[in-house]
This record gives C-alpha cells, structure tokens and sequence, in this order.
C-alpha cells in the first residue's frame, strides 16, 4: 500500500503540473491589446470580427520592427464571446465610444 502511495502521489503531482503548463496563459497586456483591437473594429457585421481582428493584428506589425505580434485565435473568441454576452444596450454603447467598449469588455471578461 505505501509503495503504491509513493508512485501515485508523485504522478498525480506531475500530471497537475504538465495541465497547469498547457493552459495557455495571457498577460493583462495582451488582453489589454485584444480589448483595444476589437474596440476598434466595425460592429456591424458579427460574422467578420475574428477576420478583421486577425487582419488588424497581423497587418499592424512593420516591417523593421523587432518584435512582430502574431494573431491569438483564442483571445480573439474571448472578445468575442464576451461581446455576445453584452445586452443590446451595451452594444449601442460600444459602437458609439472606444473608451466605453474597452471598460465593458474588461467588465464582461472580469465576470
């Protein structure tokens, strides 16, 4: 029995570790980022947000720059899972105000 603890314990330990290391994980900086680049999207057509995220993503980057930003498909559906979650309202709002959008994504994706 305490031999089996002994294997089991740590491979239990592993195994939590390895799935902490695969999750992805982003920094407020590029969620800050993403939040921006939605904002800052058209609204009108829900089917081309992730389209016109990834091509204001990628076409943002110069060609000189040292450190070239490459579209994250999973934080571009967070935003837009947090837009679908928004009331009509909310909506209006965003489409009026960058500022505003950015604080009720923040808001959304905090909930």
């Amino acid at each position: 029995m305490l031999k089996t603890l002994r294997f089991i314990i740590p491979l239990v330990a592993l195994v939590g570790a390895v799935a902490f290391w695969l999750t992805p994980h982003y920094s407020e900086e590029e969620k800050g980022y993403y939040r921006s680049v939605f904002c800052a999207i058209d609204h009108t057509d829900p089917q081309v947000f992730l389209r016109d995220m990834e091509k204001m993503v990628e076409d943002g980057n110069s060609g000189y720059a040292l450190r070239k930003n490459h579209y994250i498909p999973a934080l571009g559906e967070q935003m837009v899972n947090s837009w679908n979650k928004l009331s009509a309202q909310q909506k209006a709002a965003i489409n009026q105000h960058q500022q505003l959008c950015r604080e009720i994504i923040a808001k959304e994706q905090q909930s």
